[in-house]
């Protein structure tokens, strides 16, 4: 099984009890699924044991520390959607998961809703994960020990918090 990871900012999606509702505010939409070129970013790992790598491609290619919500996304499941998952390099400095980087393209509004569900089912189903600032100083420290990074490659801002 594989899945995806993307950032979200979990305030906006519970702006309406998503929980007991199918509405989902704007904001969630129009901050969260912002696309480039019809396209969504995501990150690909193969378990959900996996997750620190997504969450260190994300949080090494941020410009401040702060902590951060993601949500597991089921790519099998996305693709019943007949969303097109294509890899493309991503834009972290951890050069080991640049490959990892995955792009849900050629979105529509009525796909992008697609999304959205498939997003809400995944918070009811406790797949959305917060990492605090300590958690991704540690996460981002393992990588530099572990030679994933270097700590120069970070903004200076990050350099400073770690």
């Amino acid at each position: 099984m594989s899945f995806l990871v993307r950032k979200i900012n979990k305030a906006k999606w519970y702006q309406i009890d998503i929980m007991q509702s199918d509405e989902v505010s704007a904001d969630a939409i129009t901050n969260c699924l912002k696309t480039t070129k019809n396209t969504l970013s995501v990150w690909h790992i193969e378990t959900e044991e996996d997750l620190e790598k997504a969450v260190l491609a994300i949080v090494a290619n941020q410009d401040h520390l702060d902590t951060i919500d993601v949500v597991i996304l089921d790519e099998p499941s996305l693709t019943n959607y007949h969303l097109n998952i294509v890899a493309s390099p991503g834009e972290t400095p951890v050069a080991s998961l640049i490959q990892a980087h995955r792009d849900i393209a050629e979105l529509s509004f009525s796909k992008l809703g697609y999304v959205k569900e498939h997003i809400v089912q995944r918070i009811r189903s406790h797949k959305l994960k917060r990492y605090t600032v300590s958690s991704l100083k540690k996460i981002l420290t393992s990588a530099i020990n572990e030679g994933l990074l270097k700590k120069e490659d970070l903004t200076e801002s990050i350099r400073q918090k770690i």
